[in-house]
């Protein structure tokens, strides 16, 4: 795997310049985005080529959950956004999926097909793909209507709205909080996986943990190595970026916060590789 750096473990966080200046001196090898901010510049592939630095990803910027006319709105604009991503040679969007709904899951089910459909359309004539988020902790499923919190039930939905460019944001976190396991990991193909978030759950029980409380790579529970080894076995070689929520790492220098991060990545990718050479 190839490391990303996340902004948001970063102090401020620094405009785009400074983002690509500390990922180069950490070491990273992308850059995870904001595609408004880069759509703006005059010259969008400029500044990546200058640092030597990839972009890695970038949220979806239409409102897909919202009304008709928001939607509409926003997926008007999705073309340009798309020919940036083109430009700069970042064909990863992600978005997530919420685990729960206030009305009937069917219903929202039929609308996330057709409106991930239609993006999906628009996105894949610029060769961009489309990653799904699933949100696993127990917490976040306590109010509403159940409808998706595990990869089981992303896959399924992925077969739905049945577009080849459309796959996986695979986040550890969520993997572990929905009870995943090496095994499913270990059936998927590469070509699936669009992104990977790669973070650490506290040492707490199950029903203490929150979405926003995670740890570096290696100060918690999850097993990372066996994680790392079965993306390994697959033949997943794309990026993956740290998304650690808290205050710890923004009190850090930038650069120190992002060194420190890398630092503990590095040696989890370095056990997961001897592991397999074992």
């Amino acid at each position: 795997m190839r490391l990303s750096l996340h902004t948001v473990i970063l102090a401020g966080p620094p405009d785009l310049e400074g983002q690509l200046a500390v990922a180069r001196d950490a070491g990273y090898e992308g850059l995870d985005i904001g595609i408004d901010e880069v759509a703006a510049l005059p010259d969008a592939r400029e500044p990546f080529d200058r640092y030597g630095i990839e972009p890695a990803s970038w949220m979806l910027p239409v409102r897909w959950q919202g009304n008709e006319n928001e939607f509409a709105e926003d997926l008007d604009t999705l073309p340009r956004i798309c020919q940036t991503a083109q430009v700069i040679n970042c064909p990863r969007c992600v978005t997530y999926i919420p685990p729960t709904v206030p009305g009937d899951p069917d219903e929202f089910r039929s609308l996330v097909v057709r409106r991930f459909g239609q993006m999906a359309d628009i996105m894949g004539e610029y060769g961009v793909r489309f990653g799904l988020e699933w949100i696993g902790p127990w917490h976040a499923r306590q109010e509403g209507n159940i409808f998706i919190y595990t990869m089981p039930d992303i896959l399924d939905l992925v077969a739905d709205i049945g577009r080849p460019n459309v796959g996986l944001l695979l986040d550890s976190w969520h993997w572990y909080m929905a009870g995943g396991t090496i095994c499913e990991l270990e059936q998927l193909k590469p070509e699936q996986i669009v992104h990977v978030h790669f973070v650490d759950a506290p040492d707490r029980p199950y029903e203490e943990q929150r979405d926003g409380e995670r740890e570096i790579p290696g100060q918690g529970i999850i097993d990372l190595v066996g994680f790392v080894r079965a993306l390994n076995k697959i033949g997943y070689a794309d990026f993956a970026v740290v998304e650690v929520f808290g205050d710890e790492l923004p009190k850090l220098p930038p650069l120190e916060a992002a060194t420190k991060v890398k630092v503990a990545c590095d040696a989890i990718l370095a056990e997961a590789c001897r592991h397999r050479a074992g």
